[in-house]
């Protein structure tokens, strides 16, 4: 198994990374570190608890509070974190120094607009993506980044054009491209970005490359060259066709029978590829 570092490495083909890292053990690997150890709760500080008996009464009216569903509240008790409440319903926590900050565990999506991108070929290329993610660390989210969406969506960037600057558009020797690769690049970008999104908490369900396509400075040229070898590849299969032809009816002749010297073999073979592989009708024309 390659090891995530090792992947990673400028110096380690990421083409032959794709298919050797095992992605679904990574992930699993990912998702654990999301977790938080069941005695990191502190619970309230000593004065909000004497305050709270001191004041019995008035901490019993003040006390409650509301989480929605799909909502997990982090207490922070006079500035110190105290707890986190997962579970949705009225729900009880000393008011004294009491500071309630709440934030939603629903999906939701970030769409990256499109950014232009250096692919490895020096092309220009205008890349664009969607990412799902949401909350599994309410903790983290809170306290370790000022602004989890802003901190996602950043680090969502850095990562596509990370990884998507090391790859060609396309290939014609058969290579790895971006055009074959998208899958395994986006299993690769989904796990490449959760490493970067720990700290937020952040747990990224996926990373779809949304649309590739060349820049518009260079994308006329790309076309007429995706057209010139579109032609190339059309004349190879017409001039093969053609061979095949030709030898199939000398074969057939000589089978019957009719034997045919190399000159007229050579002049049926071409009127044959003549008609074949002409672009215009034939003009077959009779010798007086």
């Amino acid at each position: 198994k390659m090891s995530y570092q090792k992947l990673i490495e400028n110096d380690v083909p990421l083409a032959q990374a794709l298919h050797e890292h095992n992605y679904d053990a990574e992930q699993r690997e990912l998702r654990a570190q999301l977790k938080d150890p069941k005695s990191s709760s502190p619970g309230d500080s000593p004065l909000a608890m004497v305050l709270g008996i001191a004041c019995f009464p008035l901490t019993l009216l003040g006390s409650w509070f509301t989480v929605n569903q799909n909502e997990e509240a982090v207490i922070l008790s006079y500035g110190s974190y105290a707890e986190t409440i997962k579970d949705p319903g009225m729900k009880f926590s000393n008011m004294w120094g009491r500071d309630v900050r709440k934030i939603s565990t629903k999906q939701q999506s970030i769409e990256l607009p499109k950014t232009t991108v250096v692919d490895s070929n020096g092309n220009p290329l205008i890349i664009s993506a969607v990412i799902v993610y949401r909350i599994a660390n309410a903790r983290r989210a809170v306290l370790d980044v000022e602004n989890s969406y802003t901190f996602v969506r950043n680090q969502a960037e850095a990562a596509l054009k990370q990884t998507l600057s090391r790859f060609p558009y396309e290939s014609s020797d058969g290579s790895p491209c971006l055009k074959t690769e998208a899958e395994q690049i986006s299993r690769h970008l989904c796990n490449l970005l959760q490493r970067k999104v720990l700290q937020a908490g952040a747990l990224v369900d996926s990373f779809q490359l949304k649309e590739i396509s060349y820049a518009p400075e260079i994308a006329s040229g790309m076309l007429k060259r995706q057209q010139a070898i579109a032609i190339i590849e059309a004349r190879q299969t017409i001039v093969q066709g053609a061979v095949d032809i030709a030898a199939d009816a000398v074969e057939k002749l000589a089978h019957r029978g009719i034997t045919l010297s190399d000159q007229d073999q050579a002049k049926l073979v071409t009127n044959l590829l003549t008609v074949v592989c002409s672009d215009n009708d034939a003009q077959p024309t009779v010798p007086l």
